[in-house]
Formats: structure tokens, C-alpha cells, sequence
């Protein structure tokens, strides 16, 4: 049910959760919207009665954070992104409160953590943001039971940008288009029908674990955000230190798909060997522990040959595109499990790498999912 709110002769509509909550509500708006003078103390003994008479609802426990909305809107259209996030923390007060006064008794705290979490990557910080998006899943799970529930946070972790319902739904249709040039590399590569329809039904949904779908969405967050910076901007050895950390990452990804569909075994090695023979594209074991070295003698010289397509194993046998990329995925995944340090080629065409490394995760999903 909702009510109509009069502040300085403007209309809001706002939930209707009874009395003293209401009167608190009128007051904290009346403070921030109003220039009122804000009583937070008796705000917070309303929130506390409003949650002993509304302990164990969902429902209830949204309407209270929603209610914020209003305020956290006004700040967001002003600018003041800093100010809109402190509006989440005081919500979020009264419900640490009660949950602390009442050990094993828990509120649907979702609401506020996705908010919150988005006002973060508004801001332009990922790290903060996607700690505090997984903050709101771990309470949409905890509450609907469900590993994968279909909630606007598991939306944006999971890159669901058909799901309409998800008030943050720009930002992943940004993060699903920067996945869509990514996937698009890989089909006009291999001349593969492959469409990022086809990855969320196939790997997305169904994935060998949620894990790696949660490093590999915010390994996608933290790459777009580097692409969309000038190349002259990060040519530099310490952003190509960055960049193998972050591949690293995906290579990881790649590592757990392969393994769920290779369970008997567990070194990068043979995952690449079972991905190489699905694809119709083989290379013995011998011919990978070559090709291993040839990256540990010089990791440059060998990055460069994957990215040109002209490394080859004994007896002159040149690998083909395929065999290069995983090769140059093989690579990074050693390079970067055991050095802190970068090389020319992967700051000075970081594109390059990251269309190859992720056209080896394309086609695990493609031969194998």
C-alpha cells in the first residue's frame, strides 16, 4: 500500500508501513529533501519497532529499504554519489541493530546492498561495487533458497541483461556488450556461429560452478574498464602487470570449464590437450610441454609468435590459429601463477591478448558446453 509525501510542495509516493515508522519516514525525508532537522535517534527506535512487529517478512523488511529510494534519487540526480551511498549505510544502521540484539534471527537486507552496490560503480569504483552487489546476493540467496535466484543482483553478477527487472540493467548491458565484440572476434575467426545468446544458456546458466562465473563477470568489469582508457594512457610496464593479473584471472575461468568436463584430471596442460582434440585441432602432450617451454625460455618472443601465428613444435610443424591461442591461454596461465612482472607485447598490443585469450574460453564453451 502506498501513501502520498508533502515536502515543500512536491509529491511523493512512499510505502505505507503504520505507525511510529511512518511519522519517521516523514521526518527523515522532511530532513533531507526539506532542510528539516532530523531526529535520528527516535528514527531508529521506530525502524527497531517496525522490525520486532515485521521479523521474519522479505516483503516488509524491501518496503522499509525502499523507502530510501526518494532520498537516494535526489542525490544520485544531483551528483553527490558519495552522499548517496551514506544513505544505504544509515538504512542499513537500524537493521545491524536488530539483527545484534536478536543472535540467529536474520532480515532481508537485498535491497540496500544492490542500491548501494550500484551507487559504488556509478562512482566508478568496481571493487567496492561488486563486493557489495555479492553482499545483496548472499542475502537473496539466504532468503529465496535458491543458489541462483532471479533478482536484479544476480542479474548484474551473472550478466543477464535480458532481465528487464533490474534497475542497474545499463550497466550490464555495457558489460554485455564489450562480452558481444569479444565473442563476435572469435565467430569471424574461426568462421564459428557462436552469439552471447548461445554463452548465457550454455555456460551462464549452467555453469561448471557459480565461482567462475563471478570472477569471470567482474574480471569483465575490471577489463572494460582499462579497454575504454587511450592506449597512450597505458603503455606503460606496470599496466602490463596489471593486464597479466587480470587475465590470469580468466585464464582461471577457462581452467574450471575445461576441468568439469575433464574431471580425472587437474593440470592446464591437459585441459588444453582435451579442449585441442574436441575441437578437432590436436596436439600431443610432447608437442605442449615443447611449447611450455618455448614460453619459459621467452615468454615475449613466444607471445608474440602465438599472436602472429607462428609458433612451431619439432620437426617444423606450424600450429594453426586455434593451437596459437591456447597456446598463448597455456602461456599466461604459468606466467602469470608465478611471476610479478610484464613484457613488452602485452602492453603494447593488450588487445591482441585479450581477444586470443578469450576466444580460448569461446571455444570451450562452443566444443565442450
Amino acid at each position: 500500500m502506498q501513501r502520498t509525501l508533502v515536502i515543500s510542495g512536491r509529491e511523493f509516493s512512499i510505502a505505507a508501513l503504520g505507525s511510529p515508522i511512518d511519522q519517521a519516514f516523514d521526518q527523515l525525508h522532511a530532513a533531507y529533501l526539506g532542510n528539516a532537522t532530523l531526529a535520528w535517534d527516535k528514527f531508529t527506535t521506530a525502524a527497531l519497532r517496525y522490525f520486532d512487529d515485521n521479523p521474519t517478512v522479505a516483503t516488509a523488511h524491501d518496503s522499509y529499504f525502499s523507502n530510501f529510494t526518494i532520498i537516494w534519487q535526489s542525490l544520485i540526480a544531483a551528483g553527490r554519489l558519495h552522499e548517496a551511498e551514506h544513505v544505504w549505510e544509515l538504512a542499513l544502521q537500524p537493521a545491524q541493530h536488530w539483527e545484534q540484539s536478536h543472535p540467529g534471527r536474520r532480515l532481508h537486507k537485498g535491497t540496500p546492498y544492490y542500491f548501494w552496490a550500484m551507487t559504488a560503480l556509478l562512482r566508478g569504483d568496481t571493487d567496492h561495487g561488486y563486493l557489495l552487489i555479492h553482499q545483496s546476493l548472499d542475502e537473496d540467496i539466504r532468503t529465496s533458497r535458491q543458489q541462483m535466484p532471479k533478482t536484479p543482483g544476480f542479474a548484474l553478477v551473472s550478466l543477464n541483461f535480458e532481465e528487464v527487472n533490474q534497475a542497474f540493467r545499463q550497466w550490464v548491458l555495457q558489460q554485455a556488450e564489450f562480452l558481444n565484440d569479444l565473442i563476435a572476434n572469435y565467430s569471424n575467426t574461426y568462421q564459428r556461429v557462436l552469439t552471447i545468446k548461445d554463452v548465457r544458456r550454455r555456460f551462464f546458466e549452467a555453469p561448471p560452478t557459480l565461482d567462475a562465473i563471478f570472477l569471470l563477470t567482474y574480471t569483465i568489469a575490471r577489463l572494460r574498464k582499462i579497454t575504454i582508457l587511450p592506449d597512450y594512457a597505458v603503455n606503460n610496464a606496470f599496466a602490463g602487470q596489471l593486464q597479466i593479473n587480470l587475465l590470469f584471472d580468466v585464464t582461471l575461468v577457462i581452467d574450471a570449464a575445461i576441468r568439469a568436463k575433464n574431471p580425472k584430471q587437474w593440470k592446464f596442460i591437459h585441459h588444453a590437450e582435451e579442449l585441442l582434440k574436441a575441437a578437432g585441432h590436436p596436439l600431443t602432450y610432447q608437442q605442449l610441454t615443447e611449447i611450455n617451454g618455448q614460453f619459459e625460455s621467452s615468454f615475449d618472443a613466444a607471445l608474440r609468435g602465438a599472436l602472429t601465428g607462428t609458433l612451431i613444435v619439432q620437426q617444423n610443424i606450424a600450429l594453426d590459429r586455434l593451437q596459437c591461442d591456447v597456446a598463448l591461454a597455456y602461456g599466461l596461465r604459468n606466467y602469470g601463477a608465478h611471476r610479478v612482472s610484464s613484457t613488452p607485447t602485452m602492453w603494447q598490443d593488450f588487445s591482441s591478448v585479450q581477444q586470443a585469450l578469450f576466444r580460448v574460453l569461446w571455444a570451450t564453451i562452443d566444443y565442450l558446453y
